[in-house]
């Protein structure tokens, strides 16, 4: 051996990409829906719901248990009643025991600069639409942010991050 080669330090591995725990979350949850459960556990036209799409966050990650794993989301209607806005939500969270996984979905009057916030509970793995939980009236949907430009962020206790977007309110006028 040369003296280089007994002082070479060993080389770190890097942490892997979110790239590839998509897909892996993408794969499972079609396997979830395609496997039988019971009528509790699964919802397919949740799926939809876990992707993408405008006035739509999506946060991927683990719960504070470390049991489970998958997708949160929230769907924002800007226009659901005079001077607010209301909450849809999707869950796509697998595991193997408890998840207690708290999900809130925080907002801010860019304008006036008043805040607030919504959460959801996911106790367990689950995949579902958010109808009814944890919306078990239509106005627990509704968050009174006024009108003008909002900015939402979409969090959970295990450490998902998605957002911020803004999502413009229309102003009341009647």
């Amino acid at each position: 051996m040369t003296t280089t080669d007994m002082t070479r330090r060993p080389t770190r591995r890097r942490p892997a990409s979110v790239g590839p725990l998509a897909v892996a979350t993408t794969v499972a949850l079609a396997t979830a829906v395609m496997v039988p459960a019971n009528a509790n556990a699964q919802d397919s036209s949740a799926i939809p719901e876990l992707f993408p799409a405008q006035n739509r966050l999506v946060a991927m990650g683990g719960s504070p248990t470390g049991q489970c794993f998958g997708a949160v989301s929230t769907s924002i209607n800007p226009d659901a009643y005079p001077n607010s806005s209301s909450v849809g939500w999707a869950f796509g969270v697998l595991g193997v025991g408890p998840c207690d996984l708290t999900v809130t979905l925080s907002w801010k009057n860019l304008d006036t600069g008043a805040t607030g916030e919504k959460t959801a509970h996911v106790p367990a793995p689950r995949i579902s639409g958010g109808v009814p939980d944890p919306i078990n009236h239509p106005y627990e949907a509704i968050m009174n942010t006024g009108g003008g430009p909002i900015e939402y962020t979409l969090t959970t206790d295990g450490g998902a991050v998605a957002g911020p977007i803004t999502i413009t309110t229309p102003a009341y006028t009647g």
